[in-house]
């Protein structure tokens, strides 16, 4: 009976020690995360947005972390604008049959991004090509870039893509000075068969935030970990007497009315370059994204974490 439980807890026992390294990697890497989440939040009072994008399963955890910013799950956080180029299908399907696939991001990149926004993009394997190139894209632009990465896949773990397995891999990610001094896991803290290395060859990253292991399935779960973490800090940081807690676009007494996760009519008075414009809320004025919408002078817009959805009609419709 006792060899019986002991074999019933094996699978278990095997599961916790492949997550155990990487986990204890990700704490070693906290200050990567802090740095981060510090820079984000500083974007974030500049008016930018985040932009996701990840192929494959990574491109749910692209969607995902965008619904973490534009739909708090805590009361009273407020709604950040955020959005998943991974989930556009229409875009994504088009341009990658106008120019091949390696461009889907990058293109929607180039026609959205601005100068203060950030680009999150998931490195989960050699085969990124079109992260790689939003990530390059990003920064001519002047975004703040962040990579989550993982090691290269090894073959021989259990759940590794059948497809790919057994044909040779690059290695993800070279961070350069974002390395320096930072512990690089060991065998302890990468899965059998898979490389700890966290940079992307010559791609230049401002963060990289690597989950140290190869098994592709535990690399997931410590990017989901990530992420909620970085959700958790940017609000921290965002809030901090350091930062104005009001955009200084918004001249209302009332706070910041086209902020809140919630959607709301304004009336656009002004159209600015770099896809802004100047809409009254009633109570004062405030500058929002007008980027997804085409938008004129008169337009009533809605909008959600500052950002524009639809045009409701108006003058300009």
């Amino acid at each position: 009976m006792a060899m019986g439980q002991q074999a019933g807890t094996a699978p278990l026992d095997e599961a916790a020690a492949r997550r155990a390294g990487p986990g204890r990697a990700l704490a070693a890497d906290a200050g990567r995360i802090v740095t981060c989440a510090l820079d984000m939040a500083e974007r974030f009072h500049r008016k930018g947005r985040l932009l996701t994008f990840g192929d494959g399963a990574a491109a749910a955890d692209a969607g995902h972390l965008a619904v973490e910013f534009t739909h708090p799950v805590i009361v009273g956080k407020r709604a950040l604008p955020a959005i998943s180029l991974a989930n556009d299908a229409a875009a994504v399907s088009g341009i990658a049959a106008a120019s091949g696939y390696d461009s889907v991001f990058a293109t929607q990149l180039r026609l959205l991004g601005r100068p203060e926004d950030i680009a999150v993009g998931f490195l989960t394997g050699d085969r990124c090509g079109s992260v790689r190139a939003a990530l390059a894209a990003a920064r001519d632009l002047g975004m703040l870039t962040v990579a989550l990465t993982a090691s290269t896949p090894a073959a021989s773990i259990p759940g590794a893509n059948p497809l790919t397995a057994g044909t040779p891999t690059a290695s993800i990610l070279t961070a350069g000075p974002l390395t320096a001094g930072v512990p690089s896991g060991g065998a302890e803290e990468t899965a059998p068969g898979g490389s700890d290395d966290d940079g992307v060859g010559g791609l230049e990253i401002d963060h990289v935030l690597p989950a140290r292991t190869g098994d592709p399935r535990v690399a997931r779960e410590i990017h989901v970990t990530i992420y909620h973490v970085l959700w958790e800090l940017v609000h921290v940081f965002y809030e901090d007497p350091v930062f104005s807690l009001t955009p200084a676009a918004c001249h209302d007494d009332g706070g910041c009315v086209t902020c809140a996760d919630t959607a709301v009519p304004v009336r656009v008075t002004e159209v600015r370059d770099g896809g802004l414009a100047v809409v009254d809320t009633g109570s004062g004025t405030e500058e929002i994204s007008v980027a997804l919408v085409e938008a004129r002078v008169g337009d009533v817009v809605l909008v959600h974490a500052k950002e524009a959805i639809a045009v409701l009609g108006g003058d300009g419709a």
